[in-house]
């Protein structure tokens, strides 16, 4: 697997003496928490691994990384933003690809306010990789991560950068990493925010957390156009896709 830059080579370099590693609860985040810490774990730095509940997280999400955390011993945090997602939606509209106010309200401001108490220099390390998109691939193996607002600097480190899925799925396997349980569901992301959900997402969500997907039924009354979210630039109307059945409901239909 391609390595530039190894975890301890970074402490070092970087002076690092507080280490956050970002676990979404994805196959991603998992690879790179357990390649950090496992490859740091008799390096005497101040270790957190955090987990961001954006308050419009899938309910199997926390669970699942409780668990793994408690299987590796990591020290685990749950930070969550301070006003709910529902709340902040109500006033902002939903989230889209090109109008991501999401990712700094619910996820990145409640990092920065948990990494700012730490003792510099304050690492951060994500599994964001370079294949993913364009804008990761112009991304450097490290920056620094800054709050203006906050005053807060952390350098990121981004460790599996330059690896493939396949390279991560290989490292799961290879070291016996629990996979995240949502992509078995068809979800790709534990995060609900909408930015990224697909029609087929939606009606995943309301055939196994209905009450989660009634939530989005019931913001849509409070905007202006009544959209859920964006879909191949078009709006995807949470009420329209309440109408058809899931596979779920058609079966207990069919024996009703």
């Amino acid at each position: 697997m391609p390595e530039d830059l190894a975890p301890a080579e970074f402490v070092r370099q970087y002076c690092i003496k507080s280490l956050v590693c970002c676990f979404s609860g994805g196959k991603d985040s998992l690879a790179a928490t357990h390649y950090v810490t496992s490859s740091l774990e008799d390096v005497d730095i101040d270790k957190h691994v955090l987990f961001v509940d954006t308050t419009v997280m899938i309910p199997i999400a926390e669970p699942y990384v409780r668990d793994t955390c408690t299987r590796f011993g990591w020290h685990l945090t749950v930070v969550r933003p301070e006003v709910d997602f529902f709340t902040q939606a109500r006033t902002k509209g939903m989230p889209h690809v090109h109008r991501r106010w999401c990712c700094y309200a619910l996820k990145l401001k409640p990092i920065f306010d948990f990494v700012r108490r730490l003792q510099p220099q304050r690492g951060e390390v994500t599994g964001l990789r370079e294949d993913e998109s364009q804008r990761r691939r112009e991304l450097g193996l490290t920056h620094v991560w800054h709050d203006t607002r906050k005053g807060m600097n952390a350098w990121h480190y981004k460790p599996i950068l330059k690896w493939t899925e396949k390279d991560v799925l290989a490292y799961i396997k290879k070291h016996d990493l629990p996979m995240p349980p949502q992509y078995r569901l068809g979800l790709k992301e534990t995060c609900m925010c909408g930015a990224f959900s697909s029609p087929r997402q939606i009606m995943i969500l309301k055939a196994l957390y209905p009450d989660l997907f009634k939530k989005f039924v019931e913001l849509e009354g409070a905007f202006k156009h009544d959209w859920a979210c964006f879909w191949d630039k078009r709006p995807v109307y949470a009420r329209e896709l309440a109408k058809q059945k899931t596979i779920v409901e058609a079966v207990n239909h069919e024996h009703e």
